[in-house]
């Protein structure tokens, strides 16, 4: 089958994003499918508040002073990628196929849909719109639920994320007709599944996000068959994205200097704080997570890695805002049949606590 997946892509920073997409596509073709990625880049396609509102707004000191921080730290993102590169695109070019389209908006979705015989969203947090409103993100919305292409075009879910416990009862009113269309549901997170049931869908699936699909030796392969900067001596990997942790990283590096270890600290673009950083490319990523002699992060792909490779690891409790978000980490650790290895406060005990994975790359899913 020809199958258009939309999911995140875009990220010239966020690892799991780019290989959730790498994965999904690689287990797809190796079970006989011809999958590519509809790039659909959706901030264009948020719906801009009435004219008074925006006025209100620049009135508003508050929200002057967000405005000016997200354009300072806008300008400190582009500064240190074109210093740093990545070279996420190069991953993309090489290992994914695209969509020669870029599509800018769910109007262009609707009046020339991209050719597949099935339509696929996830996994990653597609279903995640962080509470906007629908009269705002309506489009983006209606987008992530395949909401375009002919009619005899099946659609699936494959592993979505919510990425949230709860949903207001406007989402649910919004999403509902457009779940029922689905050919087949399936959802990352366990508690998915009661969101899912809230939208009038009864017929879901828990499945694993599709990195859990392949096995590590796939992974080292990218990194073995890519150039990768090496660290001379044994080490902690710091791994920490743009989320609410509100840990102190000095105590990592304390930490780090009782194990007689250098820390190699990877953040998202514009993170700022006297540590110095290392711009991994994602073979070296993997390779430096494989290789590490301990992993903390706050990343739930990190965690996947982490797992996937047997590494001694630890995940750091998001908070505020981001909290929901730990579900993710809940349904991991479920899945995965392991105690929860979470650090709330300094305590680093977690660290060295041994478990034994238990899941299956032989998983069945609609594909299969």
């Amino acid at each position: 089958m020809k199958i258009g997946i939309m999911t995140f892509w875009w990220s010239d920073d966020n690892y799991g994003q780019l290989l959730q997409c790498y994965a999904l596509q690689k287990y797809l073709r190796d079970n006989g499918h011809e999958p590519y990625l509809i790039r659909y880049k959706w901030y264009s396609d948020v719906i801009k508040n009435p004219l008074p509102v925006r006025i209100l707004k620049l009135l508003n000191p508050f929200f002057v002073y967000k405005f000016l921080k997200n354009k300072r730290n806008k300008s400190l993102i582009k500064e240190e990628v074109a210093n740093n590169s990545r070279h996420f695109d190069d991953f993309r070019n090489r290992y994914i196929a695209q969509s020669e389209k870029l599509f800018l908006s769910l109007k262009q979705l609707q009046e020339n849909p991209p050719s597949a015989d099935v339509y696929v969203v996830g996994s990653d947090q597609v279903w995640n719109f962080f509470d906007n409103p629908v009269r705002r993100f309506r489009n983006v919305m209606h987008a992530y639920f395949l909401d375009f292409g002919l009619p005899g075009t099946k659609r699936v879910s494959y592993a979505a994320s919510w990425g949230v416990k709860n949903i207001s009862t406007e989402y649910v009113k919004e999403f509902s007709p457009l779940l029922k269309r689905f050919d087949y549901v399936s959802v990352r997170e366990e508690n998915g599944v009661d969101l899912c049931r809230q939208c009038g869908v009864n017929s879901v699936k828990w499945e694993p996000d599709p990195t859990l699909l392949l096995s590590a030796d796939i992974y080292r392969e990218l990194y073995k068959e890519n150039p990768v900067n090496k660290p001379q001596g044994k080490y902690l990997v710091l791994y920490a994205v743009n989320n609410d942790s509100k840990f102190d990283i000095q105590a990592v590096y304390d930490f780090a200097k009782s194990k007689k270890l250098e820390v190699v600290y990877i953040t998202g673009n514009g993170t700022i704080d006297k540590y110095p950083k290392f711009f991994a490319t994602i073979p070296e990523w993997l390779y430096l997570i494989d290789n590490a002699e301990y992993v903390i992060t706050n990343s739930f792909h990190c965690c996947v890695f982490s797992i996937l490779f047997h590494k001694q690891f630890a995940a750091l409790a998001l908070n505020g805002k981001n909290a929901g978000m730990n579900s993710r980490l809940d349904s991991l650790f479920k899945r995965c049949q392991i105690e929860p290895r979470l650090i709330y406060t300094k305590d680093f005990s977690v660290m060295d606590k041994p478990y034994i994975p238990n899941f299956d790359f032989n998983v069945k899913t609609y594909f299969t």
